[in-house]
């Protein structure tokens, strides 16, 4: 999968390092999983659950971003299954080495994996988010993600963005 500038792809082992760098980096964290880096173990079973998430046809699990242009990674994003308040949703995730922030590519890739998740037949697709962060909030609603509610996601209290993909993406 890719969108204008960035390659998508499933995580290889090798891409262990890569993945561990941002899950324990503290700006990376500050609005993901409370603000907790993951520990060694606890990066390992992130990084190892995606694999499972390959497998099952309803989401994508998280993909490595590689700029097209240098071939270097700048993060991974994502359509994963989450349940939030007793209900099966799927979520399109970003996450971005800082050194890669606000230069577009979570919209970018957002906005490719929205369309991907309107390809494979879904309809509804939400976006989980600390209430601080308003940086990725903005890239929700860019791609046409609204507010939806306040709630506890994992013990966190987190905002929910919505949408309808069939009002995005007629046809």
């Amino acid at each position: 999968m890719e969108s204008e500038r960035l390659e998508m792809r499933p995580f290889v082992e090798e891409d262990f390092t890569f993945y561990k760098s941002l899950v324990q980096n503290e700006q990376v964290m500050r609005y993901i999983n409370g603000g907790v880096m993951l520990e060694e173990d606890e990066a390992r079973n992130w990084f190892e659950r995606q694999f499972d998430r390959y497998e099952d046809e309803r989401q994508t699990g998280f993909l490595l971003l590689i700029k097209k242009e240098t071939h270097e990674p700048v993060g991974f994003a994502g359509l994963v299954l989450q349940q939030v308040d007793g209900i099966d949703e799927l979520e399109v995730g970003y996450w971005l080495t800082p050194i890669h922030w606000k230069v577009g590519y979570g919209r970018e890739a957002a906005k490719r994996l929205m369309r991907e998740a309107f390809e494979r037949g879904h309809d509804r697709l939400i976006s989980i988010m600390h209430p601080e962060n308003h940086s990725s909030q903005n890239v929700a609603r860019a791609n046409g993600l609204q507010w939806e509610k306040d709630t506890i996601f994992n013990g966190i209290p987190v905002v929910i963005y919505s949408c309808r993909l069939s009002r995005l993406f007629r046809g």
